[in-house]
């Protein structure tokens, strides 16, 4: 059995894996600079996080695609299946955690409880589920069911969440008559080996989603443009814990690009973003800035086309750009500053190149005593 670390002193990092050519920045150069979505490249690429340092591989999902423009030019797409693609990746790596989303809306606790648990028994306690309820009426539509309004996705969510901590904890069969679901009986084994459960983490900032949060998962993980931002989540996160009493981590989001050469890095992303695709944008952005509270709420303020441009440049996340010395405290200054205590993070040219062109942010981070590697841990969070 293993059990999940208490300490808060380090910083723990999360490589966000690629769900298509581009993710957050919509940018055609950067699609065109990025390798194809085959198995040897993504597995290779799995290897490079693990070499390089990262805690985990954070696999993103959603079912319905999000039209022409963005399929056509890479822009998130093609996306393979986050279960399917969570045990390739264990089956390729050794230490590295994998965390894999599955939508509660569009399926049945005992799916999830099965196999979440064959995922980590399999890997030996390496697996963490990304909790997500779908936001999409073209999801909804895709599996012939209504559309679900928000908060009512939330509840449903807590009870099929509870349903699957049940399934994993209990031997005998269980009985539930739930408002949502119905389980009579056991899955087969084996059983996580994670405990109390596996890692648990979801990305739902309304209040809604922060209840879920601090009654199920392990980390929040949210959109911050900077620290002051992130603080007001620490908050509301805080606020929302101190209900439940559970430990619940922040996990901002951040794209990084790191050059050695001072000024390269910013140089080189103001480039990307002068090729922000912005037909593409308006397609994700449809979807996202409609329907998920947490995105909407940072461009609210803006007009349509400004909007719509600024969440095609990742607009709404932290930004690691520059050399390795420079990264690291900009790291160690939001590890003093806010609650985090992990970061999920995007690289736009990603390739193994692109990642262990990251070791050196890490051993500054060592140096400074924030971060310790994976490997000399027992565990991948």
């Amino acid at each position: 059995m293993k059990s999940r670390p208490s300490d808060d002193s380090e910083l723990h990092l999360g490589y966000f894996f690629p769900s298509g050519k581009t993710n957050f920045l919509y940018s055609d150069e950067a699609a065109q600079r990025t390798p194809d979505m085959t198995k040897a490249n993504l597995v290779e690429l799995a290897q490079a996080a693990e070499r390089t340092g990262f805690d985990s591989l954070f696999i993103a999902d959603n079912w319905s695609g999000h039209q022409r423009a963005a399929e056509l030019g890479g822009h998130q797409a093609p996306a393979y299946h986050a279960p399917l693609l969570a045990m390739a990746l264990l089956t390729a790596t050794e230490h590295i955690g994998v965390i894999s989303t599955f939508h509660t809306t569009h399926h049945k606790p005992a799916h999830v409880a099965r196999m979440g648990a064959t995922l980590d028994a399999f890997s030996n306690g390496r697996w963490g589920w990304n909790v997500v309820t779908g936001f999409s009426a073209d999801e909804s539509a895709l599996f012939g069911e209504d559309f679900v309004e928000h908060d009512k996705r939330y509840h449903m969510a807590a009870e099929f969440t509870d349903i699957v901590f049940k399934l994993w904890s209990e031997i005998e069969p269980i009985d539930v008559e739930g408002e949502y679901y119905k389980v009579h009986g056991r899955i087969k084994m084996p059983r996580p080996v994670q405990q109390p459960n596996p890692l648990l983490v979801s990305a739902g900032a309304s209040p809604a989603g922060a209840a879920f949060a601090a009654q199920f998962c392990d980390q929040l993980v949210t959109l911050a443009s900077d620290e002051d931002a992130l603080r007001a989540v620490d908050t509301r996160l805080a606020e929302a814990t101190a209900a439940t009493g559970r430990r619940v981590a922040t996990c901002p989001f951040a794209i990084a690009l790191v050059r050695e050469e001072e000024g390269r890095a910013e140089e080189e992303w103001e480039q990307l973003r002068k090729s922000v695709n912005p037909a593409a944008t308006k397609e994700i952005a449809a979807d996202v800035l409609g329907s998920i509270e947490s995105s909407r709420a940072q461009y609210e303020s803006m007009g349509e086309e400004q909007a719509t441009m600024a969440f095609g440049g990742a607009g709404s996340m932290l930004k690691l750009i520059g050399t390795p010395e420079q990264v690291a405290e900009k790291l160690i200054s939001i590890k003093k500053n806010t609650a985090a205590t992990n970061l999920l993070v995007n690289f736009p040219l990603w390739s193994p190149e692109e990642l262990e062109g990251f070791a050196p942010v890490f051993a500054h981070l060592r140096e400074a005593g924030v971060w310790t590697p994976p490997e000399t841990r027992d565990y991948s969070w």
